[in-house]
């Protein structure tokens, strides 16, 4: 038995009791789809007309109470649909183009939007009419749905009795923000209507409905509560003023707002504070915070919305945001004691009338000063200017004893909470600004007491940081290859995992960093008591103050990845009491799947396939779980299970017509690269692979790609480096992983590319002289450089390539808006150094110094626009390979980023690799931009023919 057919085999061994389930519902769909039901016809390789259909998993809801599971469906044709799936039994429920599933807690409802297709879209924005959704409500236990029309949001209230739908608002110019809002009884379908409300928010367990009333002219603008259970709307303010920000204390009746307060005297608005404690009883307690009227609130200071609004736990504190408050620049006329005549001795004369109107009509300069002692380049600074305008300080209010604390300051520009609400942690950069420009990003961390505000240094430097533990009583970080954590009472640092026998240390990402990261971590346990921290295989629980380490897992013997599994991503800790799900990982088989855990127990699997197996949720009131699975040849489907995921039944049956047609199979190879490391590739098989013929091969490259071995393609023109296409093509699809020796990127990777190579010609599978390779960015880069080292390739495609890694050096990411140095020298560029420290491994690393041994028809493509690659990246290698005389082509895309982004620049881009792995590695013949080239002139006639014919 061959490798392919024993991968098989074992594959549907396992899945047995998974897939047998669904066959039936999945045989009706072909048929229903035009496919055929039976095996005599032979089947064929997708084809482009094929394409549209094909399916993809997007957001997935599973109910409460487990039954119901609802599922998006994305299709390459993008007609999607919503499908509401039964999870114990073949009951399916198909909304087109729905969105957004949300169950109710008690689990008797489902809401979900309802959109259009992309045609009408399209032909409402031609009319300048706005797209609408409805929203569909269904009853669980009946099945009977309703539609209700233009509605753009929903809220659900907390015992699932109630819904709050948001409307659109009117056309037209308005001054207000409020749009109508229905509150509807869920069982009896009786609405409740509203006017002008800008914001609502349901209480987080309770049925309070808090209501931001803005109106036009600001007339009855306010604060109210809705109870829909009485049926009564009260006032809880009303002002002529606008509000926002509805912040409700979790689990609680307290409530806090914003109010804006306008002042001429300044270019922006403050806020004023409002809180209210005790809502559910006829006379709550109100507080107000106003800057204007507090004592001890900085000068020139404002409160901002932006940051929002935090309550504390126990409901006594109230945190915001303050950041400087711009005063209006007044022009002033100075008062003139001159009289007509000449200026005195040695002052100058005032400009006439005719030259001051000349000044003022004179447009601004659009110069940008860059100066050398930025920290941040004007690049960065501009993509990040958003963020700057709204930096703001972390401030307290104290509700009893109605006290200001600010928090934050110049000194610690980042603050955050800790959780209990007894310290903040503050970060400063400053100390650093210079090493961050070209290095790593360091801080100092400080403690800031909340009830006082006063800060106090924990450590200086720090790099790698987790920030405060669950409940706040330690700050962990990674420092000098080892995991310590700071006791934010006392102060003191404790290095935790200087005793425990085995390395954090994550050396596979090859960053030239003098501190390597981490593996990372899973999260803490209840009160702080021990941390889950990660190796390379195994989970150790390490206790917070180092006293102890546990390994509870034994994934390094046998090579198998453990990490823990969050079913609840609400959860406060990791509760050490209840069996702890894992997932699991082979790092050279590339099985998966889930295992369980309990505290002193060895893990129990429970999932072990050989597919992708991922995504892992709980039932909220329900022992009922589902996860994914996948593999190249069987597209994601969702199954659900009870705690130990025996017997899965499989609820969802995406492409089900796939059986239809031939569909390629993947398999591990082996390899070293040319320095003895161990390494891995994928080999995917040709759709219509037959025993004993030699086939083309597409060498696709990054850096590791061998844990996608069960990944999915969809097919599509959209995608250009797309498996299931070359697959269906005729293609073998081979992916290397490349590791990588510091200052020689491109040099390491022909190290591991050409193994691999010829570790797939070494099966006679594949045609020696039928080998293409491609890549995009990175891989670009590899791709360019590669076929510059060596001849075994007979035809190459670069998609957003560096190729001058002295001119790239010195480039900015404009899509960040960071120097391109930084990333050269201690990330993936891995040079560790500029280039004049050392020319020799930047000149022996760039495609563009070796384009006189580039034998290999090479092309590439670049976005006028790429933000990550330089443009002229690309036109570099052009002019160099076109001075040597070089077989090579520049695909040109107007207006495109570091990838093609507008459908018809994907589709061409789509179509011209396949035309040219076509020609190069089939014999197919040159279509004329290959073999000639199209003039200018002949581009613009061939655009405006298809303008004419529609096309």
């Amino acid at each position: 038995m061959s490798l392919r057919s024993l991968a098989r085999a074992v594959f549907f061994t396992s899945f047995l009791s998974i897939t047998v389930v669904g066959m039936a519902h999945a045989q009706a769909l072909r048929t229903a789809n035009g496919g055929s039901s039976g095996n005599d016809d032979p089947k064929r390789p997708v084809t482009p007309a094929d394409y549209g259909k094909f399916e993809s998993l997007g957001r997935s809801v599973l109910s409460p109470h487990g039954l119901w599971l609802a599922v998006e469906i994305r299709r390459v044709n993008e007609e999607n649909e919503l499908r509401i799936r039964r999870t114990d039994r073949d009951s399916v429920v198909v909304v087109p183009y729905g969105i957004g599933a949300r169950f109710t807690n008690n689990a008797r409802w489902l809401a979900y939007q309802i959109t259009v297709s992309q045609k009408e879209q399209e032909a409402l924005e031609k009319q300048s009419k706005p797209v609408q959704m409805r929203l569909g409500i269904m009853n669980i236990a009946t099945g009977d749905t309703t539609s209700v029309e233009a509605v753009s949001s929903f809220q659900f209230s907390h015992d699932g009795e109630y819904i709050a739908m948001g409307r659109y608002p009117p056309q037209g110019d308005r001054d207000s923000q409020g749009n109508d809002l229905v509150v509807r009884t869920l069982d009896s379908g009786e609405d409740m209507n509203f006017g002008n409300v800008s914001q609502y928010a349901w209480q987080d367990e309770g049925n309070l409905l808090a209501l931001v009333i803005d109106a036009e002219g600001e007339a009855g603008n306010g604060l109210q509560v809705f109870e829909p259970a009485e049926g009564t709307l009260r006032s809880l303010e009303s002002k002529r003023a606008r509000f926002t920000t509805l912040t409700w204390r979790d689990e609680s009746d307290d409530l806090a707002v914003l109010r804006i307060v306008a002042d001429s005297g300044y270019e922006d608005s403050t806020h004023a504070v409002i809180a209210w404690r005790d809502l559910e009883n006829r006379n709550p307690r109100r507080f107000e915070f106003d800057p204007a009227e507090f004592d001890g609130f900085p000068e020139d200071t404002r409160i901002v919305d932006y940051r929002g609004l935090r309550w504390s736990e126990d409901g006594r504190t109230v945190f915001f945001g303050i950041k400087d408050h711009r005063k209006k620049v007044v022009e002033e006329q100075a008062d003139s004691t001159e009289t007509e005549g000449e200026a005195e001795e040695g002052e100058e004369e005032e400009p006439d009338e005719e030259e001051k109107k000349s000044e003022e009509d004179e447009e601004p300069a659009t110069v940008e000063v860059w100066n050398a002692k930025d920290v941040d380049i004007i690049p960065e600074q501009k993509v990040f200017a958003g963020r700057d305008r709204t930096e703001n300080y972390l401030s307290a209010w104290h509700l009893d004893d109605s006290r200001f604390v600010q928090l934050g300051n110049e000194l610690t520009e980042t603050s955050t909470l800790v959780d209990g609400e007894k310290f903040a942690i503050g970060m400063n950069q400053t100390p650093y600004e210079r090493e961050r420009m070209f290095g790593p990003h360091y801080n100092d961390v400080y403690r800031i007491d909340v009830a006082s505000g006063d800060r106090e240094m924990l450590h200086e430097r720090v790099e790698i940081n987790y920030g405060p533990s669950k409940s706040g009583r330690y700050y962990l970080y990674f420092e000098d290859d080892n995991f310590w954590t700071i006791d934010l009472e006392s102060g003191e640092p404790t290095n935790i995992t200087e005793s425990v026998p085995t390395s954090f240390v994550n050396a596979d990402r090859g960053l030239t960093v003098e501190q390597k990261p981490p593996w990372g971590m899973g999260g803490w346990t209840e009160n702080d008591r021990s941390v889950f921290l990660y190796d390379r295989y195994d989970i150790w629980e390490v206790r917070a103050d180092g006293s102890e380490a546990s390994r509870l897992t034994r994934g390094a013997e046998d090579s198998v990845r453990y990490r823990y599994a969050r079913l609840d991503f609400d959860e406060e800790f990791i509760d050490t009491d209840e069996p702890l799900y894992l997932t699991t990982y082979g790092d050279w088989t590339k099985k998966s799947g889930y295992a369980r855990v309990r505290r002193g127990q060895p893990p129990e699997q429970l999932v072990w396939m050989d597919a992708a197996v991922s995504t892992v949720r709980k039932a909220d009131s329900a022992d009922t779980y589902t996860f994914m699975a996948q593999r190249f040849d069987d597209s994601p489907d969702y199954f659900v299970a009870g705690p130990t995921l025996a017997s899965p039944r499989q609820v969802t049956e995406t492409n089900p017509f796939l059986a239809d047609y031939a569909w390629a199979e993947s398999e591990l190879i082996e390899y070293e690269n040319a320095w003895g490391v161990p390494l891995q590739a994928i080999l995917r098989y040709p759709a219509d692979y037959e025993p004993g013929k030699q086939y083309p091969m597409i060498v696709y490259i990054y850096e590791r790609l061998s844990r996608g071995l069960h990944s999915f393609y969809v097919p599509s023109e959209r995608s250009p480096y797309n498996d299931a296409v070359f697959t269906a093509e005729g293609y073998f699809v081979l992916r290397p992983d490349i590791v990588y020796r510091d200052r020689d990127p491109g040099v390491s990777a022909v190290a591991a590319i050409e193994p691999a190579v010829q570790a797939a010609i070494a099966t006679g599978l594949v045609d020696p002289d039928r080998v293409g390779l491609t890549g995009h960015s990175w891989g670009g880069y590899q791709t360019a450089f590669t076929v510059t080292q060596t001849d075994i390739f007979s035809a190459a495609v670069a998609g957003a390539p560096l190729t001058n890694l002295f001119s790239m050096y010195l480039s900015v990411y404009w899509n960040s808006g960071g120097t391109d140095a930084r990333i050269f020298e201690i990330s993936q560029g891995r040079m560790e150094v500029p280039f004049w420290e050392d020319i020799e491994a930047y000149r022996r690393n760039s495609p563009v110094f070796h384009v006189d041994k580039l034998n290999t028809p090479l092309l590439v493509a670049h976005g006028t626009e790429d933000g990550a690659v330089d443009f002229n990246q690309g036109v570099e290698y052009y002019n160099a390979a076109r001075r040597a005389n070089k077989d090579f082509v520049l695909l040109v895309y107007n207006g495109e980023n570091h990838g093609n982004r507008q459908k018809p620049n994907q589709l061409d881009y789509h179509r011209r690799i396949i035309q040219w792995f076509g020609h190069y590695l089939k014999g197919d013949p040159a279509p004329q931009w290959i073999s000639e080239g199209v003039s200018y002139l002949e581009q613009e006639r061939a655009k405006e023919e298809k303008k004419t014919n529609g096309r």
